[in-house]
């Protein structure tokens, strides 16, 4: 004789229902608001002609009141999980169950499913559910390496791409992933990096839609790579090569597709992965510069990234390790779909710059 194993948990029982172990019974009673019986031997087949009598199925033979019974459970765990992306499903398992009738003569299953497999995604929404709560409330200016090493255990169930192939653990993790993202933007995550905040923002848009172009120019931001290491040994080296004899040069003119342009930390380093720049340069009498730039950049997530890739100063490699997690989960949720592609531009002025030979 084969072992039986309940549909909803997956664990072995012996009694002699023929879906549900006894546990599971006593929870999907409570979930759906049923009082159990005391004088009803078989409370399993009970239960299933309870909500054959809630949909309003009368007389239904035994298959299609279990199976009835398999998809309205199926419906009560997603209507728990409050995601606008499961409505589509929802309304087509509403669908199949509104079809059987005593006159049917199929069971329509519109949407593939296994109980155990909406029971599973069910309680990974819960935990979800209650780490998001805890996150919302931790001061990041205050994270330390091991409340970082912490996150990454805790969040990283929700970033998994074999949750793709179902159309509903797809809708679940997807929703899973957007909440997390906006939390991310909005909760104080990205402390003090008001640019990757804005780009990630403009990156979550809604879903079927995309994001539009951005064109930044805010003083925080150009003041930031003014000051950049790396930008500053870049427009060295430009008015070094292409400026030195005439005073004058357009990198246009040399380099049709701009110059690679990384940055030295902080915001810029995490907002703008593999930029390239342009420049127009005048020098002037007094030996400054009045530079036009232009930085180019597509914001996505395409690459995993090695912790030194973010390793921008000593003391501060629990921000390099988050800062690495943020990345490679922004790649995983690209695959999803949540985190969208798009072109970055920033353009300014630089009048009487001084370059530091």
């Amino acid at each position: 004789m084969s072992e039986k194993r309940c549909i909803l948990c997956n664990r072995p029982y012996n009694y002699h229902y023929k879906m549900f172990g006894r546990g599971c019974l006593d929870n999907l009673y409570d979930l759906l608001k049923f009082r159990k019986p005391f004088k009803i031997l078989n409370k399993e087949k009970y239960l299933c002609t309870r909500i054959a009598w809630r949909n309003h199925k009368f007389f239904l033979n035994k298959n299609k009141k279990y199976e009835l019974a398999k998809k309205y459970i199926a419906l009560s765990y997603l209507n728990k999980m409050n995601y606008s992306l499961l409505d589509n499903i929802k309304e087509k398992i509403q669908n199949d169950i509104n079809d059987i009738s005593i006159f049917s003569k199929e069971i329509k299953s519109t949407i593939s499913f296994t109980l155990n497999d909406i029971y599973k995604l069910y309680n990974y929404s819960r935990k979800f559910d209650d780490l998001i709560k805890g996150l919302q409330s931790v001061d990041w200016e205050k994270i330390d390496k091991e409340m970082a090493e912490n996150f990454i255990e805790s969040m990283s169930f929700i970033f998994d791409v074999t949750k793709k192939t179902n159309p509903i653990s797809y809708a679940i993790f997807y929703s899973m992933q957007y909440i997390f993202w906006q939390v991310v933007v909005v909760g104080g995550i990205l402390t003090n990096k008001p640019l990757s905040a804005k780009l990630l923002s403009n990156s979550l848009a809604l879903f079927g839609k995309e994001p539009e172009n951005l064109e930044i120019n805010d003083e925080r931001t150009i003041k930031d790579i003014k000051d950049d290491g790396v930008f500053k040994k870049q427009i060295k080296e430009l008015t070094e090569k292409y400026g030195k004899e005439t005073g004058k040069f357009n990198l246009k003119d040399y380099e049709k597709d701009g110059v690679l342009l990384g940055f030295e930390g902080g915001d810029l380093l995490y907002a703008l992965h593999d930029a390239t720049m342009f420049v127009k340069a005048q020098k002037n009498d007094n030996n400054t510069w009045n530079l036009e730039i232009e930085i180019n950049d597509t914001y996505d997530f395409t690459d995993f990234k090695e912790l030194k890739e973010y390793a921008d100063r000593e003391n501060s490699k629990f921000t390099d390790i988050f800062s690495t997690l943020l990345n490679n989960c922004g790649v995983v949720s690209s695959e999803y779909g949540v985190i969208k592609k798009y072109d970055v531009k920033i353009k300014f002025n630089l009048n009487d710059y001084v370059v530091e030979y």
